[in-house]
């Protein structure tokens, strides 16, 4: 690697960075967005999904700051703030994300920063910014060090070797990678065929922590399963045939398994086993869940612009004109009982005139008629949506963002 420049460690020399940089950018959207833009590997459209996206995020998020403190302070990173990247940078490693996955999300943080630092300059003003480009070079130094320590170190933990192999391995399977040597000699390592077929499967322990998650995932590969620990979820391939009775044991597991895939279908249905899992978890469920358990709120997160629409199409009407909520609380319960009027006016509970006055000021505003079967299906997909997205805020603090990737 050629040497890189490095940058002052004294004042910057201008102080436009600081002008335009001192509030932001927005670290947080910026993180989710690279997070997206850097995965390769089959992770589920729900927001949060992955572990290891969410390693990607975390690794975004510290280098943004990094960058940015560094670019408006002109002082190089050290102590605690390197202490967190490195940390980060361990935590990426353990939940299977690879050590150039690590560093190229560094650099996507710099030169995000970099784009909004020239995004808000004038013109005339960008020849000041010219010597703060040595600034970048010498963070990626400083991250390609700190992140060299910080896989070497995880790597000396148990299994966190065989835990990262499989999830190579895993990922190039589904991604249809034609094998290499060194696929070869992963699946001869971990005793698992290249060829197929294999069964996709997502579980995760109602609660459990990494470690756990983590034993898991070498129980699961001790047994003959390509599992791989992604921090509070387990994913991977088994063989046909798989006996998951011994982990079904656990009363806090769900798992969502699959018979045998083609390879072709693979990312995606592990992407849909993705959602699945987190949707029974946030319902309390427990066991082996089907797809068909959850079938609509997965056809949903397959289609999420649909999804908006349907529900911006009902939803948002009824909120526009009632910020309270009461009506699209009202037309949830109706939807909870089959649109059967006596039974929902019981459990609102209201008066039956009451309801009768809502439904029809539901009706005017939404312009559905919710005696009709085909509006009344509209009407309880955009509530299966509402209440999809109202976890997702409840769980993330975000508006839920889903990714038909």
């Amino acid at each position: 690697m050629h040497a890189m420049p490095r940058a002052t460690d004294g004042p910057v020399a201008a102080d436009r960075p600081r002008g335009v940089l001192f509030g932001g950018p927005d670290t947080e959207l910026m993180a989710r967005q690279l997070a997206r833009d850097l995965s390769d590997v089959p992770i589920g459209r729900m927001s949060g999904q992955s572990c290891r996206d969410g390693s990607r995020e975390d690794i975004v998020r510290r280098s943004a700051k990094l960058v940015r403190d560094w670019l408006v302070n002109g002082h190089k990173p050290a102590g605690d703030a390197l202490t967190e990247l490195y940390e980060a940078a361990r935590s990426a490693a353990r939940h299977g994300l690879a050590a150039e996955d690590t560093f190229r999300a560094c650099c996507g943080a710099a030169r995000a920063v970099w784009g909004t630092l020239l995004e808000s300059s004038a013109a005339e003003d960008r020849g000041s910014l010219i010597p703060h480009v040595d600034t970048m070079w010498a963070f990626l130094e400083v991250a390609l060090k700190t992140i060299t320590r910080a896989f070497a170190d995880q790597q000396d933990l148990p299994s966190a070797s065989e835990n990262s192999r499989a999830t190579t391995l895993f990922a190039r399977i589904c991604a249809q990678s034609p094998p290499t040597i060194e696929d070869l000699d992963r699946a001869e390592r971990l005793g698992f065929p290249l060829v197929g077929p294999h069964c996709p499967f997502v579980a995760a322990i109602t609660d459990g922590s990494a470690a756990a998650h983590a034993n898991m995932a070498a129980r699961m590969r001790a047994a003959g399963a390509l599992a791989c620990a992604e921090g509070h979820r387990v994913a991977g391939l088994t063989r046909p045939g798989f006996d998951w009775m011994v982990f079904l044991a656990d009363s806090g597991l769900v798992l969502a398994a699959q018979p045998p895939t083609s390879q072709a279908a693979l990312a995606d249905t592990v992407s849909n086993l993705h959602d699945l899992v987190t949707l029974a978890g946030r319902a309390g469920r427990r066991g082996r869940i089907r797809p068909d358990d959850f079938l609509t709120e997965v056809m949903l997160a397959n289609s999420h612009q649909l999804a908006e629409h349907i529900m911006q199409r009902v939803i948002g009407r009824l909120n526009a004109e009632d910020p309270s909520g009461t009506l699209s609380q009202t037309l949830q319960c109706l939807a909870a009982h089959g649109f059967d009027r006596t039974t929902t006016a019981a459990a609102l509970p209201t008066h039956r005139n009451t309801l009768l006055y809502r439904i029809n000021r539901i009706e005017k505003l939404s312009g559905l008629d919710l005696g009709r079967h085909a509006h009344r299906e509209l009407a309880r997909l955009a509530v299966i949506w509402m209440e999809t997205t109202k976890a997702e805020l409840k769980s993330g603090g975000e508006p839920v963002i889903l990714d038909s990737a």
